[in-house]
């Protein structure tokens, strides 16, 4: 399906239409702003001696790239999820993935860095590799600049993976 032609309108859609789309995408824009909130905040609660004792792998990121990076990769999520939601019942798969993605996102914070349960957080990880490579296709197959959206979280989340397995092999 083409993403000029929505279920609230495509080209020549009149003022409600054109409403309600900014009403799905600050809908989109406020639940990745939770979501990213609320991992901020669970992962702060990790931090100090726990986390500075751990051995880290030699190709883990400096501390400071890890806030623009997921603060791109959420705006590149709420634009993809935005999108792909706008074509109607087809989504519906796509955004219950979506759904579900974004509660193990958070739920790797917790495991991680709150509760220091470094292996529940690689199987949590692990689940959550499959779901965001299934969006890459899933949303790929209703609009596909919305799948390419979505690989960068997929990259930086096999990253991820990897400095958690490694930690959890090394600690």
């Amino acid at each position: 399906m083409d993403s000029s032609t929505t279920m609230e309108g495509g080209a020549g859609a009149g003022p409600a239409a054109s409403a309600s789309r900014r009403d799905l995408l600050a809908l989109f824009a406020a639940l990745s702003l939770v979501a990213m909130g609320l991992g901020g905040w669970l992962t702060s609660l990790g931090f100090g001696e726990w986390y500075d004792a751990l051995k880290k792998p030699p190709f883990q990121p400096p501390g400071w790239m890890f806030s623009p990076v997921w603060a791109t990769i959420f705006t590149l999520l709420t634009i993809a999820t935005w999108r792909v939601a706008r074509q109607g019942a087809v989504a519906r798969t796509a955004l219950v993935v979506y759904g579900f993605q974004l509660v193990l996102n958070v739920l790797w914070s917790l495991f991680f860095f709150t509760l220091h349960e470094t292996g529940w957080a690689l199987m949590n990880i692990a689940v959550l590799d499959a779901l965001v490579l299934s969006m890459v296709f899933l949303y790929g197959r209703i609009d596909r600049m919305s799948g390419w959206f979505i690989v960068p979280y997929a990259v930086w989340l096999g990253l991820a993976t990897a400095i958690n397995t490694w930690i959890v092999l090394n600690n």
